[in-house]
């Protein structure tokens, strides 16, 4: 062995014990953690919103026609664009039976609707009477929705002519039309109607 390695070793053996003592007793003292819970990260499910409640402004006309119950649900989105739904309180929820959705009335398709473009020209124009589909029972009932606005039929849910089922189902899913209507015309619509608050404290009135 070199003399310069002997050396090295004679001063690593020379050392206070207790420092070396000192030393593994510092590196092996445990570290204090914060215990996690991941639970705690799990959000509130009942409480988040979906995409309609978050982007959507609702508005409801009740006993439309002046038929009781015949309920609707218009959303307002900030680019015009009105989504039309079966309000909650319809009779329609409340009835049992096999239906389907009819779209033709008198001698206009609505599914035969198109429009063209960013300005969405060629679209079925409608006022708030025009009727957009019949809902019919397997026992011969039937009834009409109507518009409930004045705009352009931007199209229409095509997936409740094969599903209809969805429009009780799925809230979200199940609305009937898109509809496209001016600025002014959908602002003052908006604003004449029924909000959901005074909507959901109206019903609940009604139910006591």
């Amino acid at each position: 062995m070199h003399a310069y390695e002997l050396k090295n070793v004679e001063k690593l053996n020379s050392e206070p014990k207790n420092r070396l003592h000192y030393n593994s007793t510092k590196q092996t003292t445990p570290i204090a953690m914060t215990e996690f819970n991941i639970l705690d990260s799990i959000p509130d499910l009942t409480k988040v919103k979906t995409f309609t409640e978050r982007y959507f402004t609702k508005r409801y006309i009740l006993d439309f026609g002046g038929i009781k119950n015949n309920d609707i649900m218009l959303m307002y989105h900030s680019n015009r664009i009105t989504l039309l739904y079966l309000a909650p309180s319809h009779s329609f929820f409340k009835k049992e039976g096999e239906y389907k959705l009819n779209f033709s009335i008198g001698n206009i398709n609505r599914l035969n609707n198109a429009v063209k473009g960013k300005s969405k020209k060629g679209g079925q124009h409608l006022t708030p009477n025009s009727i957009i589909c019949k809902i019919e029972y397997d026992d011969g009932t039937s009834f009409e929705v109507p518009c409930g606005i004045k705009g352009t039929l931007i199209e229409i849910n095509e997936q409740l002519v094969d599903h209809p089922d969805v429009l009780k189902k799925e809230p979200d899913d199940g609305f009937i039309a898109v509809i496209l209507s001016s600025i002014a015309n959908s602002e003052a619509t908006k604003n004449e109607l029924l909000s959901h608050e005074k909507y959901v404290k109206l019903i609940k009135d009604v139910s006591k």
